[in-house]
C-alpha cells in the first residue's frame, strides 16, 4: 500500500513524503528514548532530516560522476568508508551545534542520546550508499534509455541537420581508461553507443566503458558505412542489428545481436532506411 501510494507521486511531492515519513520516525526513536516537549522534538527531527537529505543528494551526485565501479575494489571500499566517516562527522557536528546552542535546555538529555543516534545515522547512511550503488548498477545494466525518444520537431532538426565536418579524422579504434588500465576497443567491435550525462557509453560484446567524449564527436568521427545514428543519444553499428519492428503505430524499435532493444526517433528511422537501402 504504502509503494503504490509513493508510486501515484511524482517528483518533488514524492520526495517530500519520504522526507516526512522519515522525520516522524526520527521524532518516534527520540520519544522512544525520553519524554521531551514536543517544539524539542520536531525542530530536532527537522533539522537532522534536512542534513540527511542534503548529505544524500552530494552523496549521490558524487557516486554518480565519480565512477568508482571502476577502480580497484578495494580502493572502491576506502572511498566509501571516507564517505561514510565524512557523514558521521557532519552528522556529529550538526548535533553538537544544535544541542548545545539552540536546545539548551534538553542538552543533557539529547547529548545522552546522540551515541544512538550516531549508530543509526551509520545504518542509514549505510543503505543510502548501498541504494545509490545499485542504482547506478542498475543504469549500467539496464536496456538503453527508451525516455529520450527524439519527438519534437527541433529535436529531430537537430539529428537531421548536425553536419559532418569536412576534414575529420574516421576512427579505427578508441582507448579507454579505466582505473589503472587502458582498453584499446577497435571500431567494428563495438555494438552502439550510448550518451550518459558528460560521458559516452560504448557498448561491445565484452562489456560496457565510459569515454569522456560527446555523441557529436563519435557521430563525426565513426565511420558513416557502418554506424548510424538513431536518436539523440544512440549511435548503432548496423551490423549488430537483428530485426527492426513496428512497437506503436508510428515509432520504431531495433533489437541488437546482444538482446538489447532501442527505440528509434523518426528521423533516425528516416537515416537507417537510406543506410540499408530500404
Amino acid at each position: 500500500m504504502l509503494l503504490q501510494f509513493l508510486n501515484a507521486l511524482n517528483g518533488f511531492w514524492k520526495y517530500l513524503a519520504i522526507l516526512i515519513g522519515f522525520a516522524a520516525l526520527q521524532a518516534l526513536s527520540v520519544l522512544s528514548f525520553m519524554q521531551l516537549p514536543f517544539h524539542v522534538i520536531t525542530i530536532d527531527a527537522v533539522v537532522f532530516t534536512s542534513v540527511y537529505a542534503v548529505l544524500a543528494v552530494l552523496m549521490w551526485n558524487t557516486i554518480k560522476y565519480g565512477k568508482f565501479g571502476s577502480l580497484p575494489f578495494l580502493q572502491e571500499l576506502l572511498i566509501y568508508t571516507a564517505l561514510l566517516m565524512l557523514s558521521l562527522a557532519v552528522i556529529y557536528g550538526v548535533g553538537y551545534g544544535l544541542y548545545s546552542f539552540v536546545l539548551t535546555d534538553a542538552a543533557v538529555f539529547l547529548f545522552a542520546f546522540l551515541p544512538i543516534r550516531l549508530f543509526l545515522s551509520f545504518l542509514v547512511l549505510l543503505l543510502i550508499i548501498q541504494y545509490f550503488r545499485f542504482k547506478m548498477c542498475e543504469i549500467s545494466t539496464s536496456e538503453l534509455p527508451l525516455t529520450n525518444e527524439v519527438t519534437t520537431s527541433e529535436t529531430i532538426a537537430e539529428v537531421e541537420e548536425e553536419p559532418k565536418s569536412v576534414a575529420t579524422e574516421i576512427l579505427d579504434h578508441i582507448a579507454v581508461k579505466s582505473g589503472q588500465k587502458i582498453h584499446v576497443i577497435m571500431i567494428p567491435d563495438i555494438i552502439c553507443l550510448q550518451a550518459d550525462g558528460d560521458y559516452v557509453q560504448i557498448i561491445t560484446a565484452t562489456g560496457k566503458y565510459l569515454k569522456e567524449q560527446t555523441m557529436k564527436y563519435f557521430d563525426e568521427n565513426l565511420p558513416a558505412s557502418l554506424f548510424v545514428r538513431v536518436h539523440r543519444s544512440c549511435i548503432v553499428n548496423i551490423q549488430t542489428i537483428a530485426r527492426i519492428e513496428l512497437y506503436d503505430k508510428q515509432n520504431q524499435q531495433l533489437t541488437l545481436k546482444n538482446g538489447h532493444q532501442i527505440k528509434v526517433s523518426q528521423a533516425g528511422y528516416k537515416t537507417l532506411r537510406a543506410k540499408l537501402h530500404l
